[in-house]
């Protein structure tokens, strides 16, 4: 299952909930750090696991609830870089180098809630024309 056919299958706060809470495969988190340009080495902590944990899962198997929300996330963060930058190479870029509204490089933001509002918030701040 590819990242945007995710994103598009679960389209509504209920059905990523739901998403999850069962767990998405391995390799959407593959695929979710090759969008980003990160390894999983990189991503890891932003998951609050180590890079040995999530190289334990086989490609197919599903990831904890708690790794697979914070996937869900990270992914909704970049799905919403893209719409808003118009590329994935740009969307990717724009995440991980430092951002002045931010004070910090998106990406490391990406850790907690509170970090992928205010990204949210700076996305949207650029989607509506101000400058960030």
């Amino acid at each position: 299952m590819q990242l945007a056919e995710v994103l598009k299958e679960y389209p509504s706060l209920e059905s990523l909930d739901k998403a999850a809470r069962q767990g998405v495969p391995r390799k959407f988190l593959d695929e979710l750090a090759e969008s980003l340009g990160v390894s999983l080495r990189e991503l890891a902590p932003h998951l609050h696991v180590s890079e040995r944990h999530l190289r334990r899962y086989q490609s197919d198997q599903f990831l904890s609830p708690e790794v697979s929300d914070r996937t869900l996330n990270i992914a909704r963060v970049f799905e919403r870089a893209v719409q808003v930058l118009d590329t994935p190479d740009r969307a990717a870029r724009w995440l991980q180098h430092p951002n002045r509204a931010l004070g910090s490089v998106p990406l490391e933001l990406l850790g907690t809630t509170f970090g992928i509002e205010r990204v949210l918030a700076v996305l949207d701040r650029i989607a509506y024309g101000v400058y960030s």
